[in-house]
């Protein structure tokens, strides 16, 4: 078993750079991106099978995970 690995980060502008190695929210986020691209922007894929977005704060929120 392997984590899929997201990590956020913020600006003081208001944006959040996301980065995730999970193929179910890269899907979530490009989705956001072809529906919103003044909110949601891919950046970047890299090698590891990793994509970066950069995403307007308005647009993120964190929801916890409840254990099933």
């Amino acid at each position: 078993m392997f984590k899929l690995e997201t990590m956020i980060y913020t600006s003081e502008d208001g944006t959040s750079r996301v980065f995730t190695l999970n193929p179910a929210l890269q899907k979530q986020l490009d989705a956001l991106a072809s529906q919103h691209p003044e909110v949601c922007q891919r950046k970047a894929r890299g090698e590891t099978g990793g994509v970066t977005y950069q995403v307007r704060g308005a647009a993120l929120a964190i929801q916890p995970v409840r254990a099933s």
